[in-house]
């Protein structure tokens, strides 16, 4: 595929509409989406965010402040984190990228730790052992 970021972004909100998502989280997704298109452009080909375009946003001022120039809240930069975590591992599950490209210090959640392995140029990353009870 050679889809945009803008298109591949549309189609995961639209994915996340299929899977039940509530209108007010798509909406608020797709402000997180507004912010990474404004940072990496919209028409960019979303196979060309590569590692270290993803590690400039998570420490850019477009991620951590406010047009204003005030500091963003930890939990508003940490979901629009996750909410591009989430779209990359999605767009790498359905085709749309061939490595997911995210910093090797990015969590990965629960979602990306079912295989245990993350496909990219980093070393692996093992889901954590289950407590016992």
């Amino acid at each position: 595929m050679n889809e945009t970021l803008h298109q591949a972004a549309q189609a995961y909100l639209e994915h996340l509409r299929t899977q039940g998502k509530k209108e007010r989280t798509l909406y608020t997704y797709g402000k997180d989406f507004e912010q990474i298109e404004a940072f990496f452009g919209a028409e960019r080909k979303l196979s060309s965010v590569l590692i270290p375009h993803v590690g400039k946003f998570f420490k850019s001022d477009a991620l951590l402040k406010l047009p204003n120039g005030r500091e963003r809240s930890a939990p508003t930069v940490e979901k629009t984190k996750r909410v591009l975590r989430m779209f990359l591992i999605w767009a790498k599950e359905t085709g749309r990228i061939d490595k997911l490209p995210l910093p090797k210090d990015t969590p990965m959640g629960r979602s990306a730790k079912k295989g245990g392995q993350r496909d990219d140029e980093h070393d692996s990353i093992e889901a954590p052992a289950a407590e016992q009870s």
